[in-house]
């Protein structure tokens, strides 16, 4: 699962359990950020707002309320495979930093998709950072 620290792998483990079944596949990435976790998680946590993280998403619009099993559609910004994206939200957990989206319709490829996206603490350079 490429080149993650220890801790890096021991969180994987924990927050991304994802059996890939045939015709899947999974995948992990992990990033590490120059700003303080409470910052970044600000920005993360607005299932209504993912263009303030997501460049390529030009528009969101959530149906409902603000919680878990909200819908929200999404337009993409040209030149992607893809114009629209319908998602729901799965898990928003504000004490562990943890955020799963799976879509569920669009004009796209993507089926049976889901993200989970969770932040960890960590120092960068010597200040506040978020991996």
């Amino acid at each position: 699962m490429g080149e993650f620290s220890s801790i890096e792998m021991e969180y994987i483990r924990r927050h991304h359990r994802q059996e890939a079944e045939e015709n899947q596949c999974a995948s992990a990435l992990v990033k590490h950020i120059r700003a303080p976790l409470p910052l970044v998680w600000s920005l993360v946590r607005r299932f209504d707002e993912p263009q303030k993280y997501k460049p390529f998403v030009s528009r969101c619009v959530v149906r409902g309320n603000l919680e878990i099993g909200s819908l929200r559609e999404v337009d993409v910004k040209s030149g992607l495979p893809a114009t629209t994206s319908t998602e729901r939200l799965e898990i928003l957990d504000d004490n562990h930093h943890i955020l799963s989206v799976r879509i569920i319709g669009g004009d796209h490829r993507l089926r049976n998709y889901s993200s989970i996206m969770s932040l960890h603490p960590e120092i960068v350079d010597g200040r506040p950072g978020t991996w």
